[in-house]
């Protein structure tokens, strides 16, 4: 015995809008991509950096970048070990320090970015490229 529902479709007529465009200043359409004669109406009144190519996520990269510089490189390994998922006996253990220490190194480091712990620490550098700015170069 097989029940077969139908969908229910956001698709209606020929307007074709997503079914959450109440969220946003304006409709959705569905484009065809296979027609390459029908192109997309692009509308001068976005931010400028939507026009460039940049990321509206690019200024928070350079905040976060700031706040990396402003770490001392004590802080930054004990920031990287922590964002690697390290324990803070095992970062002081790596360091060569006591827990204490890593625990002054992490709350300087929470004050510094704006953050109150490693659970937002971690979300705060979920892409940041640690390689490129590590303290031991």
């Amino acid at each position: 015995m097989s029940n077969s529902r139908k969908k229910d479709s956001s698709r209606t007529g020929s307007k074709q809008t997503n079914r959450y465009f109440h969220v946003l200043d304006t409709p959705l359409r569905l484009v065809d991509r296979r027609a390459p004669n029908i192109q997309e109406n692009l509308s001068n009144d976005r931010p400028a950096n939507v026009l460039t190519g940049r990321r509206a996520s690019d200024g928070d990269y350079v905040e976060l970048y700031d706040r990396w510089l402003s770490l001392s490189p004590r802080e930054q390994e004990a920031t990287l070990l922590t964002c690697m998922g390290y324990k803070n006996q095992q970062i002081a253990f790596q360091m060569g320090v006591s827990t204490a220490t890593v625990k002054s190194y992490l709350q300087n480091v929470f004050n510094k970015v704006g953050v109150r712990g490693k659970t937002e620490l971690r979300l705060k550098f979920v892409n940041f490229d640690f390689k490129r700015y590590s303290p031991h170069r």
